[in-house]
Parts: structure tokens; C-alpha cells; sequence
């Protein structure tokens, strides 16, 4: 018999089923009107991350599930039922809003692990607070804007105001919906669990002042310029919407990540053609307010009907974002500034019987952001892992070093034992005066910049 009561707990019964089935559609149904409303909010307060007040609102049914049947995996396989609900109700993530649901089921699971009993305001806050949470990340990985558009700052203050929400909605709330179904004798598992008055009533206000003050902080840190401004190799530059302003907007359906959204916005091609672009110009890099940016070339822009500048918000709140390129890393957010530049490819020679040359168009889907230390000051730019460019332009394995030529003519010697791995990287700096070059290891230390050649050794 002990045997039998042991291993119960780690099996569902029919009424654990049943409850977790018909809270896990109740919570399918009621996300789609949970989405509907958090985006009205977002759209009164003009900012990003402002859905992130109602994330816990889509975990408090899988808490709930967890406070009723207090066994382990109740939350994973509710997040798993709510994914299907929604899935099958069609959902406008499609299948991944299945993925949310449950990794916020499994981090519920994995929240009350930690406390003896699964069904108290401890264990009820932690679990909410990081299913809601969990949200952003996923979002941000799998279909948001690539990580390195957002600022870790501000990824951090979004998913502060989600877990904030899941405290409040799937925590403090549900821990209350739970012991009012124990008190009204809806539900006869167990007696209601009873805590301070006071203490529910600080732990709520304080929930709401710290999520009203990352509100504010957000508002005043995601917003970007007012205006874009459209310079460097054009004829006539301008600033967005200042000038041109005329210029109609239009309706694109573009996908990243296999995520399909619709959006309205200025064509980038049109703006830029408003500048009157040089004969020389090849590209246009993206610059936005905490200094990441990214490129797109002419060419993609003329192909590419679906590059479009968006516009969020309005006034002193109005934030700019580019959307529709074919690289996911020139989706950027908050846009300063437009510069267009023209190509200035990096000779490389001696790898094989003709002169090879680095193309930055080439190598968009390898290059990585981060921050170098040049003279002028520290640069956040895209690299890419030396050791890729010179396996392409068939460098043979037996080459002792490179030549690294530097602006003036001088060299720096790079050994090729030293470029083993994806350390080294050939960094591309655009200015509005054109594009150059610099040899660095990925935490930003310079071995040589700005280089005009490579000579393989």
C-alpha cells in the first residue's frame, strides 16, 4: 500500500486530466482577447514592450493547474495542452506560440521545485514570474528582432516588467483564485491556505509601483529620434520625415524567423532615392540609436520591394524601425541614421593565382556584432571569422602567415596558427566617408586598422 501511495503522486488521474484540459482552454481562448487588449495598451502608451504588462495573465491558467493538482510535470503538460488550444484556434504565431507555452509550462514546474508546498504564494510568484518572463526571450530567439538590435539593457527591462506581470497575475491573483474556489467549496482537495492581509496587499502594491517605474524607464529609453536622418553618399540629404514627408506609405507582408507579419511603412528605397544617391554608392547602413547598425546593398533594396521604415508611436515618442531585408541583422529598431556608401572591397592576394576580394554582401549571414576598440574610440561592428574568408579564396593549409596592410603601408604579421578558430575576425566599418577595415579578436581587441590588404604568406 505504501508502494501504491508512493508512486500516485507521479501519475495523473482522471480529474487531474480533466482539470488541466479545462484550464489549459480556457487559457487558449482567453490569450487571444489577452494579445487584443495588450495591444490596445501598447498602442495608447506608444512604446515598446508595453504588451509585456499582461504577460502574466497567459500563465495564470497553467499556475492554477499547478496549484490544484501539485504534481510534478502538471505544468509542463498544461503548457503543452494551452499551446495546442491556441495553435488549433489559429493563433497568429502559429506553432510558436506551442514552443511559449511550453517552456512557461516547464519553467512553472521547474519554479515550485524548490518550495515543499507547491500550492503556496512562494512558490506561486517565483513560477509565475518566470513562465511570464520567458516569453521575451523566446520571442526574442525565435521570431522578435535579432539580440543584437535590442540592447541588453533593455531586453532585460522588458523581460523585468513580464515577470513583474507574472508575479502579479499568475502568482499573487492566482494564488488567490485558488484559495477562493477552496473556500467556496468549488474545489474539496484541500483546505484554503491563509497569509497576512497586509503582507498581499504590500507584495501587490509593490509589484505595480516597480512595474509603473520600468514602464517609465522604458518609455524614455526604447524611444528613438524623432527624425532619420538620410546622408553620405547622396547628393541631397535630408531629414525623415522634416522633409519628403510625402512620401506615401505602403502595406507589406514580410516573414523572419518563419514568422509572417504584416506591416505599413515609407519604402527604404524610395527615401534613399529621394537623397540622390552618388554613382559610386553600393550600400546603405542602418544606424540606430544605441549605436548597432547593419547594411543592406542597393541592389537587395532594389529587388526587394519589402524593406520598409516603420513608424511607432508619435512625437517625442516616435520610434523607427526597418523591416523586410533579407538578412534577419538588418531588422533594426529605434533608426538614427540612413548613410548610403559606396564599395570598397578588401584586396586580398596570394591565396590562390588571382587577387581574391572581401565583399561585405557576401559574407552578411556569417557576420557578427561586436564591440572594437579603434583610435577614433570604441565601435560596435559586424565581423566576420577570418578563417571562412581565407578557406573561400583557397588559402592552402600550409601558409605560414598574413600580411596585414595597414593605411600608410605598413604591415602587421598575422600567424596563421593564430587563426585557428572564430576568434579572429575581419571587421567592416561604414562611415558617410566610406567603408574600411579592421583585423580584431571578438572581445574588440585590434590587431590591425584599418587595413587596405591582406597578403597571404
Amino acid at each position: 500500500m505504501t508502494n501504491r501511495a508512493r508512486s500516485d503522486k507521479f501519475y495523473f488521474t482522471t480529474r487531474d486530466l480533466l482539470m488541466m484540459a479545462a484550464l489549459a482552454a480556457l487559457g487558449g481562448v482567453t490569450s487571444t482577447y489577452v494579445n487584443a487588449f495588450g495591444d490596445l495598451v501598447q498602442s495608447v502608451l506608444h512604446m515598446p514592450g508595453a504588451t509585456q504588462w499582461a504577460a502574466g495573465l497567459h500563465v495564470l491558467w497553467i499556475a492554477l493547474a499547478m496549484g490544484l493538482v501539485s504534481k510534478p510535470g502538471t505544468g509542463t503538460l498544461t503548457g503543452i495542452l494551452k499551446g495546442v488550444v491556441e495553435l488549433l484556434s489559429g493563433n497568429t504565431h502559429g506553432v510558436l506560440v506551442l514552443l511559449i507555452d511550453v517552456i512557461a509550462g516547464l519553467l512553472v514546474d521547474l519554479g515550485v521545485l524548490a518550495f515543499k508546498r507547491k500550492d503556496g504564494w512562494p512558490a506561486f510568484t517565483l513560477a509565475g514570474g518566470l513562465a511570464a518572463a520567458s516569453n521575451v526571450m523566446v520571442f526574442q530567439l525565435f521570431a522578435g528582432l535579432p539580440m543584437n538590435t535590442l540592447t541588453a539593457g533593455a531586453l532585460a527591462l522588458i523581460s523585468g516588467v513580464a515577470f513583474l506581470s507574472g508575479v502579479v497575475f499568475a502568482g499573487i491573483l492566482g494564488w488567490m483564485l485558488l484559495n477562493a474556489l477552496r473556500r467556496a467549496g468549488v474545489v474539496r482537495d484541500r483546505g484554503p491556505v491563509t497569509a497576512s492581509p497586509s503582507a498581499t496587499r504590500i507584495a501587490v502594491v509593490a509589484a505595480v509601483v516597480l512595474a509603473g517605474a520600468l514602464f517609465a524607464y522604458l518609455r524614455l529609453s526604447l524611444r528613438g529620434p524623432e527624425t532619420v536622418r538620410v546622408e553620405g553618399a547622396v547628393a541631397s540629404p535630408y531629414a525623415y520625415p522634416e522633409e519628403h514627408a510625402d512620401i506615401e506609405a505602403i502595406s507589406v507582408e514580410t516573414t523572419l524567423r518563419d514568422v509572417t507579419s504584416q506591416y505599413a511603412g515609407i519604402p527604404l528605397r524610395e527615401l534613399v532615392a529621394r537623397a540622390d544617391p552618388e554613382p559610386t554608392a553600393a550600400m546603405v547602413l542602418i544606424t540606430a540609436t544605441d549605436g548597432y547598425a547593419f547594411f543592406v546593398t542597393l541592389e537587395e533594396m532594389q529587388a526587394n520591394e519589402d524593406i520598409v521604415l516603420t513608424v511607432q508611436g508619435r512625437g517625442k515618442d516616435t520610434a523607427y524601425n526597418v523591416v523586410g531585408p533579407e538578412s534577419s541583422k538588418a531588422w533594426v529598431r529605434n533608426v538614427a541614421h540612413l548613410t548610403v556608401v559606396g564599395a570598397a572591397p578588401l584586396e586580398i592576394t596570394g591565396g590562390s593565382s588571382a587577387p581574391s576580394l572581401f565583399q561585405p554582401a557576401d559574407w552578411q549571414s556569417e557576420m557578427d556584432a561586436a564591440t572594437v576598440s579603434l583610435a577614433g574610440g570604441a565601435r560596435k561592428l559586424q565581423g566576420v571569422p577570418l578563417r571562412l574568408v581565407l578557406a573561400a579564396m583557397d588559402v592552402t593549409a600550409d601558409t605560414a602567415s598574413l600580411d596585414l596592410v595597414v593605411e600608410g603601408g605598413d604591415t602587421v604579421n598575422l600567424p596563421m596558427a593564430q587563426i585557428t578558430d572564430d576568434d579572429v575576425r575581419i571587421f567592416t566599418k561604414i562611415d558617410p566617408a566610406g567603408v574600411t577595415y579592421a583585423v580584431a579578436h571578438a572581445t574588440g581587441q585590434v590587431i590591425a586598422a584599418p587595413v587596405t590588404s591582406i597578403k597571404v604568406r
